[in-house]
């Protein structure tokens, strides 16, 4: 297996990782607005299927933990994109606590 499918798994991770901190620090600023899901959607998406190429054009099969690393990553960038869409379609007056 190829260094680039470990490179482009090590992107996904960042750059879902990346979204996740902006949305949760526009969150507690209460800025909704800011975060735009359409923009942060492509760019999970192209993150998320770059390191599948590299993965599936091995001659060899890829190691376990590529695959594990690069499902991990996809399922977190689904999350992230989920909660920025529910964050959007809440009210602006609604409280975003329980209690």
């Amino acid at each position: 297996m190829t260094a680039l499918a470990w490179i482009l798994i090590a992107v996904q991770l960042l750059v879902t990782g990346q979204y996740a901190y902006r949305l949760t620090r526009l969150r507690h600023r209460g800025v909704r607005e800011a975060y735009r899901p359409r923009r942060a959607a492509s760019a999970l998406v192209v993150v998320c299927v770059l390191p599948l190429l590299p993965l599936l054009a091995t001659d060899t099969d890829a190691p376990a933990a590529a695959w594990g690393l690069w499902g991990v990553g996809y399922i977190a960038a689904a999350l992230v994109y989920a909660f920025a869409d529910t964050l959007r379609d809440i009210p602006s007056g609604a409280p975003t606590t329980a209690g």
